[in-house]
């Protein structure tokens, strides 16, 4: 009996633990998009000129740093696939946020010319409105409190955000391919041969690699749809060709 009541508090300690630790993670990244959405509208408020929101002028300088953190944070949520933390499947997770990661570290932040692009714009606010709802879902969720007006935004939002998102981040890719294709500039971001790790990228066919696994967008959509169906108990068919 005394071996059993000690397993037992420990599983109620550990899933108390990891309750409070899901509280604060999925709490601080509700907060911090909110703040890229704020900080983002903000900026578009100021543009004055078709000129400026097409080329998105300080957006980028007014959400770099909170861009960077939150959507870096997200490779956490694979950890908590992997460990069990969260029901969700590991590769999936993985997937669906490495073309986000790789827009801000792989194309924004390495390409500054990307910076001054309506694509960014697309993205950010796809990804803000999306993840503001699905972080604060996975707050009120823990407690089994997410109202059903939240759920419903969960899982129908996407139907306009995700393309959007993808929208933006394949705007963002092409005005990366322009920027580079010239030679000149081409070998300013790859890495050339012959060096002595014997390597060789070109980073322009590398996006070009990079926009055919966008391919993957069509299967994504119809497991988003069916999740919809599932929760909310309406029919993918109707939903899904």
């Amino acid at each position: 009996m005394d071996s059993r009541k000690k397993t037992t508090t420990k599983k109620e300690a550990f899933s108390a633990l990891t309750t409070f630790y899901l509280f604060i993670y999925n709490g601080i990244l509700t907060v911090g998009w909110s703040f890229i959405l704020y900080a983002t509208v903000n900026q578009v408020m100021t543009y004055k000129s078709v000129g400026d929101l097409w080329e998105c002028r300080g957006l980028w300088k007014a959400i770099e740093l909170q861009l960077k953190i939150c959507q870096t944070a997200a490779f956490l949520e694979v950890i908590h696939a992997m460990f069990g933390l969260v029901r969700s499947n590991p590769m999936i997770v993985l997937v669906q946020i490495m073309s986000r990661v790789f827009l801000v570290w792989g194309v924004a932040n390495y390409i500054p010319q990307t910076q001054f692009s309506v694509g960014i714009l697309l993205a950010v606010v796809a990804w803000s409105i999306t993840e503001i709802i699905r972080y604060a879902y996975y707050v009120l969720n823990l407690f089994q409190a997410a109202p059903q007006i939240l759920t419903w935004c969960r899982y129908t939002f996407f139907i306009i955000l995700y393309p959007m998102g993808v929208t933006g981040e394949l705007t963002t890719i092409a005005k990366a391919m322009q920027t580079i294709y010239p030679e000149v500039f081409r070998n300013r971001y790859s890495i050339l041969l012959p060096n002595k790790f014997n390597f060789g990228l070109d980073y322009f066919y590398f996006l070009a690699v990079v926009v055919c696994a966008y391919a993957y967008f069509p299967t994504m959509y119809k497991h988003m749809f069916k999740q919809r169906a599932k929760t909310l108990n309406t029919s993918p068919s109707k939903k899904v060709d």
